[in-house]
C-alpha cells in the first residue's frame, strides 16, 4: 500500500511556493510521489536556522511531531537530532535533518560529513522535474553520488541493489574529479580503490576491502 501521491504533490507544491529552502536527500527507487510505502518517511534536509520556520509551516498544514525511531542514538560533532513529523490524515512522514550525517564505524554514533560537502549540497542543489507540473529540490549529481556511497558503507554496511543501480545511473552524470576530491574527505587514501571498484561494477567487495584497508 502506498501513500496517496496527490497528497505528496500538494505538500511539495506548498513547499516550493513558500520560498523555504529544502533538499530531498533520496528518491532512489523513484518513489516520490506515487510509490512511497505507507510508514516510510521522506528524508528532507533543511538549515538549522530555519527549523522553527519549517515547523510552523508544517503545523499550518496539519503535521505534528512524532517520536523519532533514532531518538536514543548519539549525535556528535554538531549533528542536530533528527525530527520526524507526520500528517494527521494522509500519513505522510518527513524525516527532517539539518546536516548530512552518517554512522561512525565504532559505536554507530551520527557524525557529519565534511563541511565542504555540507556547503556544496546547498550551493549545487538542483530542481528535479518529475513531470510537467511537479518537481522538487534535491542534491546535485556529485553530492548525491558521494552521499549514497557514504550511506551504503557507513549506514547500510552493504550496497543494496537499488543503491547500485542509482550509482551506476549517476556515474556518467558526475564530474569525477570533483567526486574524487569529496570522497577523499571521507575515505582518504582508500578513495582511488573505491572509485576503481565502482567504475568497474564491483560493488560486492567494497565493504570488506574498506574495512581491511591499511594504507590510510
Amino acid at each position: 500500500m502506498f501513500i496517496n501521491g496527490e497528497e505528496i504533490i500538494l505538500i511539495v507544491d506548498y513547499l516550493n511556493s513558500s520560498n523555504l529552502e529544502y533538499i530531498f536527500l533520496r528518491n532512489i527507487n523513484r518513489e516520490i510521489p506515487y510509490r512511497i510505502p505507507i510508514g516510510k518517511d521522506i528524508d528532507i534536509l533543511i538549515k538549522e536556522a530555519d527549523k522553527h520556520i519549517f515547523l510552523r509551516f508544517f503545523r499550518k498544514h496539519h503535521y505534528k511531531i512524532i517520536a523519532h525511531p533514532l531518538r536514543n542514538d548519539i549525535f556528535l560533532y554538531g549533528v542536530n537530532r533528527f525530527i520526524q513529523i507526520e500528517h494527521n490524515v494522509s500519513g505522510i512522514i518527513f524525516d527532517i535533518m539539518f546536516q548530512i550525517a552518517v554512522r561512525s564505524l565504532d559505536a554507530g554514533q551520527w557524525v557529519p560529513l565534511d563541511q565542504r560537502i555540507q556547503k556544496s549540497a546547498w550551493h549545487n542543489r538542483r530542481f528535479q522535474q518529475v513531470n510537467g507540473s511537479f518537481g522538487y529540490w534535491t542534491l546535485g549529481y556529485d553530492d548525491e553520488f558521494v552521499t549514497l556511497v557514504s550511506r551504503a558503507i557507513f549506514d547500510k554496511r552493504k550496497f543494496q541493489s537499488a543503491y547500485i543501480q542509482r550509482l551506476k545511473d549517476l556515474l556518467p552524470k558526475v564530474n569525477m574529479d570533483k567526486v574524487e576530491k569529496k570522497l577523499y574527505m571521507i575515505f582518504f587514501k582508500y578513495t582511488p580503490f573505491l572509485l576503481k571498484s565502482m567504475c568497474g561494477g564491483d560493488f560486492g567487495n567494497i565493504i570488506k576491502e574498506q574495512l581491511s584497508f591499511k594504507g590510510y
